[in-house]
């Protein structure tokens, strides 16, 4: 069983879930490629693919694995002492921020919601990464304010090493998904990891 998955999904997913899958199914070879870049998964031998759920093509059946996730903006404390809190999105426009470049090779703009108003804004930075983990230590080291998956950045956050900023404009975007071609039977070992992960609800 061949699965190719976002980083972050093998870290807040597949890293939980797998010590259970293995010892529940251990006549079950399973083999995980982590990449960011999007990719053909029928065409490059895939039985399926893990990732956000507003990014999967419309011919693939996508079954989603967690509830919406809630993005932040996050920075560490000695950074907000030197460059104060930005209150508003509009207020990024003079603050350093880790930008990034998703797998498609765009530099994402960060989305923020209250209530009714939604914004997007595209943050400078001189820093951009297609890794989050490098990132949220960049932020911890006082870089710059980075915006993630409040529960990627969530340890952190409990050991005071991130603090953040705007939690009222806060952004819920779509859940993480498995997806797999519509033109092929799922194989009973998705349907199994798929179950794992459900019942231990890691992102709940």
């Amino acid at each position: 069983m061949r699965l190719n998955v976002l980083r972050d999904a093998s870290t807040l997913l597949l890293r939980p879930a797998l010590p259970v899958f293995l010892q529940r199914f251990p006549n079950i070879e399973l083999e995980i490629a982590v990449d960011d870049h999007f990719v053909d998964v029928t065409a490059e031998g895939f039985d399926a693919g893990l990732r956000y759920g507003g990014t999967i093509p419309e011919d693939m059946i996508a079954v989603p694995l967690t509830p919406p996730l809630k993005w932040v903006v996050v920075g560490a404390p000695a950074y907000f002492e030197r460059r104060g809190r930005p209150e508003l999105p509009d207020d990024l426009y003079s603050h350093h921020c880790i930008r990034t470049r998703t797998g498609r090779g765009q530099i994402y703009k960060w989305e923020f919601e209250q209530g009714d108003d939604r914004r997007e804004i595209d943050v400078p930075g001189s820093f951009i990464s297609s890794e989050s983990a490098l990132a949220i230590n960049a932020a911890i080291d006082g870089v710059g304010l980075y915006y993630c998956l409040e529960k990627l950045a969530g340890p952190h956050l409990a050991a005071g090493r991130l603090e953040v900023a705007m939690p009222q404009w806060s952004s819920i975007g779509p859940p993480l998904s498995m997806y797999y071609s519509s033109r092929r039977q799922l194989p009973f070992g998705i349907s199994a990891l798929i179950q794992v992960i459900r019942d231990l609800n890691p992102l709940k």
